[in-house]
């Protein structure tokens, strides 16, 4: 294999395992990161919160490792079967431990965090009872009664097809379980996105990562829509990158899955499914011959635009419009000055936070929370390992981005590069570029690319030492952050 002009052949061995250099330093760090932060300010998290983010960091790098080592012979087959068995087991047992211990004990239920899901959860049994008989009201009388926009009603759907299907008797562990078997499956289809673009070492490496990230573990301990929603993601552009990709005639049939796939998430995030399309249109136009000739790019063009006329124009229109809306308005700008003002877990240097802040820091962002700035923010804290996984990995996926730039390899890859940089351009414009359960969606295709990055360093010792110079950077990066959230609400 031959990329960026440099020659990175190596042994097939050598090329489906997480390097060793990785591993180590990246923990080390970590921990450097977080005892600094706590003994420096004093406002250390709970041991449970401290423990769930340090063993976030052991299980993604040391687990990733210890997965790479064990199945570098396996067959690819083998591999898929066992990336898959492996997300769903550690995901069961994240479940377990939320369903049982931490959301009785913690939220006071067995769902997890009440915003928004008190609104999904009997909107879905609504459904559920009308689709079975049961009610008397209509559609249309479920959503002027329950309200909510057309990328509200998909999570409710889904949720009431799964307690149809589980005769009503689980209306929360059961649906826990389908989100570790579509979060699991996120795993196979970045292997197969990996694999078609870059080669089986980095498909495997993508795929564990993906396996054993922290993130996309954790929510699928809680019913808020975000497992359902990356898996979808995830789903979409491998049915429609397999679709690009192949080298047989594309037709209706190849495309379709994919187009639908997208297609749902308008019922789940309307923003996200129009950055799909809107990948799908870059592709189109600007792939390279050699990726997709002139007659699919055709054909491929114009079975899209039927398609979102015919089935979802007017969603995609009104949506649109909504998000220029949002971005014309300077919502972002409001947001973030409500924040500074609020009385409840205020920050008075929020209201500095912009666009021009965001954009350079989005593929890093957000940082760790390792102190206890605020008591409601346990999600953050828990997630603080999954936030330094995506900061110091970051530095590769930068790396690859600017590579394929300045090399001209981005027009191989313009689908999936055009969807991670759609989005990640949506969330700076928009007032959630500083929340982390909004990067969900594109967190598989971070680690796609972070893969790629890691797979250019094993032959690489100067990017191998520019890798232990971000560590140091992160260190920092994590004492300022942590200073400006405790700083910002006077706390010292």
């Amino acid at each position: 294999m031959r990329r960026f002009g440099m020659d990175i052949e190596m042994p097939m061995h050598m090329a489906l395992t997480i390097p060793n250099w990785l591993i180590g330093k990246s923990i080390v760090f970590f921990f450097v990161a977080f005892g600094l932060c706590t003994f420096v300010f004093g406002y250390p998290m709970e041991f449970r919160d401290a423990f769930i983010a340090g063993i976030s960091v052991v299980l993604f790098f040391y687990g990733g490792l210890s997965m790479s080592k064990t199945w570098e012979r396996k067959k690819s087959k083998v591999f898929v079967r066992n990336i898959f068995v492996a997300g769903f087991a550690v995901r069961l047992l994240w479940v377990l431990y939320c369903y049982f211990i931490f959301n009785p004990n913690y939220h006071g239920n067995t769902f997890g965090i009440t915003s928004d899901v008190e609104w999904y959860m009997p909107y879905g049994k609504a459904i559920a009872e009308w689709l079975t008989g049961d009610s008397m009201a209509t559609f249309a009388d479920l959503r002027a009664e329950w309200g909510g926009h057309i990328d509200d009603v998909g999570y409710p759907i889904w949720l009431a097809i799964v307690n149809i299907l589980m005769g009503g008797e689980s209306d929360v562990f059961m649906p826990f379980v389908f989100k570790c078997i579509a979060s699991a499956y996120c795993s196979v289809c970045i292997y197969h996105v990996a694999k078609r673009h870059f080669g089986e070492g980095v498909a495997r490496m993508a795929a564990i990562f993906v396996c054993v990230n922290p993130n996309m573990i954790y929510w699928c301990g809680n019913m808020f829509k975000e497992a359902e929603m990356v898996f979808l993601c995830c789903l979409c552009v491998d049915l429609v990158d397999q679709a690009f990709s192949s080298k047989k005639p594309l037709t209706f049939q190849t495309l379709l899955p994919g187009v639908l796939a997208g297609s749902g998430l308008f019922f789940f995030r309307a923003a996200l499914a129009v950055v799909i399309f809107l990948a799908m249109g870059a592709h189109i136009v600007m792939a390279s011959q050699r990726v997709m000739s002139t007659g699919k790019k055709v054909l491929a063009g114009v079975m899209v635009v039927v398609t979102l006329l015919v089935g979802i124009g007017d969603s995609l229109r009104s949506q649109t419009e909504s998000m220029m809306n949002r971005v014309q308005s300077d919502s972002q700008k409001t947001n973030m000055e409500w924040r500074s003002e609020r009385e409840d877990g205020y920050n008075t240097f929020a209201k500095y936070a912009s666009a021009a802040v965001f954009a350079p820091l989005i593929f890093t962002i957000p940082f760790p929370s390792f102190n206890v700035a605020e008591e409601g923010q346990v999600l953050q804290r828990q997630l603080s390992g999954g936030s330094y996984i995506k900061n110091v990995l970051s530095f590769f996926v930068i790396m690859v981005m600017l590579m394929m730039l300045i090399s001209g390899e981005w027009r191989q890859h313009v689908f999936i590069l055009a969807y991670t940089v759609g989005y990640l351009v949506t969330l700076v414009l928009s007032e959630f570029a500083q929340s982390g359960r909004f990067h969900m969606p594109i967190w598989p295709m971070l680690m796609l690319f972070a893969a790629y990055g890691i797979q250019i360093a094993k032959k690489n010792g100067r990017m191998k030492r520019w890798y232990t110079i971000v560590l140091v950077l992160e260190v920092v990066a994590c004492l300022a952050w942590n200073w400006y959230k405790l700083a910002g609400r006077g706390l010292i």
